[in-house]
């Protein structure tokens, strides 16, 4: 960077701290757009350290798109369907074109190596950042987002939380019975003991996201917590307002995969998205879905296994599953 650059830096980073200590960002959009064209990994620190606080300014509102459309749950291979749905519906229906995106792994790719070490651990700083992930994301992959994680939301200090209404479109929210993850997770090779701690996080510790980079392995933690934590973080009344929630059942999807299909097309249009609700084109994609991909895995699980399971999750089965828990029921009986 030449002399001249460096005076006008140092001059318009001058102007934007003044704004934030003065709490008057009248001009802040002005000198903002400056200083990304002298600079804008500077410009990006600004948004890194202050956007906790910048979310909550009106006038800054020009930093904020409503791009990402989340469909997220316990586990994150329980979201391909809807996020298929999802991208089908889109192109049938739509002008709009979409991403998809794995979330943490998308993080891992947009940030710097420096600034991944500050993010190894699930603390204040990795919390308070969460905004700043997104807004990063949006700025590599402009235009609208479906992001998919299996992490749970969380809400840290009352006003930072894992994301806003002012990142987000909407928001899906998949819900597998416990049951049936716990014999998914035994017949993928996990012992009886090692699925109870994968569901109920028994071991209290985030998974890790992982991918390769310049020759280099990269990670951050992404924090499922427990199937109840998880399940209860998403389906909150507030979290599901604020967001523009949808919860769909799994097993629904898969028995009445064509009305499914008719809810999440008309969510996505009371979210503001130009989707034509035509029926024959939802027909298509249901008609594409082979009968092969509703079969579920019979569910493997003794009594025991089932009152362990119970004594974490027994609440939520009661609140959402207290109509389908017979069928599952009968599966063990059966057995």
């Amino acid at each position: 960077m030449n002399f001249l650059n460096n005076i006008k830096l140092k001059y318009t980073s001058d102007l934007l701290n003044q704004s934030i200590e003065k709490n008057e960002f009248s001009n802040f959009q002005k000198h903002y757009e400056v200083l990304k064209k002298i600079d804008e990994s500077v410009a990006n620190k600004y948004i890194r350290y202050n956007s906790f606080d910048f979310i909550e300014k009106e006038e800054l509102n020009f930093l904020f798109n409503q791009n990402i459309i989340w469909a997220n749950s316990f586990r994150k291979k329980d979201t391909d369907l809807v996020t298929n749905f999802i991208s089908q519906i889109f192109a049938l229906t739509s002008n709009t074109k979409i991403q998809h995106l794995n979330f943490y792994e998308e993080v891992l790719k947009t940030l710097s190596e420096e600034e991944i070490k500050d993010y190894q651990f699930v603390n204040d700083v990795f919390l308070k950042s969460h905004y700043y992930f997104q807004m990063m994301i949006d700025n590599q992959n402009p235009g609208v987002k479906l992001m998919n994680t299996n992490s749970a939301f969380f809400e840290y200090n009352s006003k930072i939380h894992f994301t806003h209404h002012k990142l987000t479109k909407c928001l899906f929210y998949i819900l597998k019975h416990p049951y049936q993850i716990f014999s998914e997770l035994k017949q993928e090779g996990l012992t009886s003991q090692a699925a109870l701690n994968v569901l109920c996080n028994l071991e209290n510790k985030p998974t890790m996201m992982e991918i390769h980079k310049n020759g280099k392995v990269l990670s951050c933690p992404e924090n499922s917590s427990s199937w109840e934590n998880n399940v209860l973080s998403w389906t909150n009344d507030n979290v599901q307002t604020s967001l523009r929630g949808l919860i769909i059942f799994y097993d629904d999807l898969l028995a009445n995969t064509e009305d499914k299909l008719i809810t999440i097309a008309a969510h996505l249009k009371e979210a503001g998205f130009e989707i034509e609700l035509n029926p024959l084109e939802i027909s298509k994609i249901a008609e594409k879905f082979q009968f092969d991909q509703r079969n579920t895995i019979p569910i493997e699980i003794s009594n025991n296994e089932k009152k362990l399971i119970d004594r974490d999750c027994g609440a939520l089965i009661e609140k959402f599953f207290s109509k389908k828990t017979l069928n599952y029921q009968n599966a063990l009986n059966a057995k």
